[in-house]
């Protein structure tokens, strides 16, 4: 038996059915802008990341300053060379000196050439038979004329005014000996007594022991000695690991120091009493010599020179002190 089918109807549209669908879109719509707006406001994002990490650097380390090998040629040069230049000014002031008298002597021989002349020509023009007799007589003349000759031909024979100028041959040799420095500054001389400053460096060192078994190196100053105190450094040695005094600069304590060179060169003068009692077999004396005292080095050279003591003369700067290290140059004397 066969089925009959039914016809399909149409589902009917209802607009309430469409309302509640749209009304179901939005509502979820609204509900998803909502969660994602509190997710938003929630969200802080990663952390940053951490900053890098500078490098760290060992603290530099201070290297030793370079050293020139000529720097020693260099210095013995520049003190040949200025002690040259004070010979050479010298002997310019000496020859300029020698110029002035030869003339002031010319200008005399002149003047009584012709006064000679006057009295040439006076004595011709007298008669015998002037009335009035002259305030010199014929013989006076005479005689006072042939005085006069006679000191020009003395004048003329007469060697030329010079000065003798005696200097030691210029060839130094390093100091083999005792050595004694003075300072020559603003024309005055000073004595730096060295020995006495490296005893006290000494005792310095002595009087910390305890605190320098430790130590590699040390730098101290000593009390001061007449108007001068050092500034040393003391180096303790790798293979005996015994402390050695490896440089040392003066440092002056005093402005008004020192006797020019009137007081220097007089008797019972500081200068005088260290220099007469001094051995020249056993001794040498080194003066450090700054550019305004060249004059009063010389005239303490002389003076030494005379006695036979052995004479070094070291040119230094204004403005540096004076120095001694390890590495430095020898004193050369003549």
């Amino acid at each position: 038996m066969i089925r009959r089918r039914r016809p399909q109807r149409e589902i009917p549209f209802s607009f309430d059915s469409f309302l509640d669908v749209v009304a179901n879109v939005v509502g979820i719509i609204l509900r998803l802008i909502i969660v994602a707006w509190a997710a938003g406001r929630s969200y802080h994002g990663p952390p940053p990341p951490a900053p890098p990490q500078l490098p760290t650097f060992d603290e530099p380390v201070a290297l030793p300053e370079p050293t020139d090998p000529l720097s020693p040629e260099l210095e013995n040069e520049r003190r040949a060379l200025a002690l040259a230049q004070a010979r050479l000014l010298e002997e310019t002031r000496t020859r300029e000196t020698v110029h002035r008298q030869r003339a002031a002597a010319e200008g005399d021989l002149t003047t009584l050439v012709s006064r000679r002349n006057e009295l040439e020509k006076a004595a011709k023009s007298l008669k015998p038979e002037d009335t009035h007799r002259p305030a010199l007589s014929l013989a006076e003349i005479s005689s006072r004329s042939k005085q006069i000759t006679e000191e020009i031909a003395a004048l003329k024979q007469a060697p030329s005014l010079k000065q003798t100028l005696r200097y030691r041959t210029p060839v130094s040799q390093a100091l083999q000996t005792e050595e004694l420095m003075f300072e020559c500054k603003a024309g005055r001389v000073t004595l730096i007594d060295v020995s006495a400053l490296i005893d006290e460096a000494g005792r310095t060192v002595r009087a910390k022991g305890d605190a320098l078994r430790n130590m590699w190196d040390i730098e101290e100053v000593t009390p001061p000695v007449g108007a001068f105190c050092i500034h040393f450094r003391v180096e303790r040695d790798t293979a005996s690991s015994n402390l050695k005094l490896t440089e040392w600069f003066v440092e002056p304590l005093v402005s008004d120091r020192g006797e020019s060179a009137d007081l220097a060169l007089a008797p019972g003068s500081a200068f005088r009493k260290v220099a007469d009692s001094l051995d020249p077999q056993q001794t040498a004396i080194t003066f450090w010599v700054y550019p305004d005292s060249f004059a009063l080095y010389r005239k303490l050279r002389d003076y030494l020179h005379e006695r036979d003591m052995v004479v070094a003369g070291r040119p230094i700067p204004d403005g540096v002190l004076i120095r001694s290290t390890r590495h430095g140059s020898a004193s050369r004397g003549q």
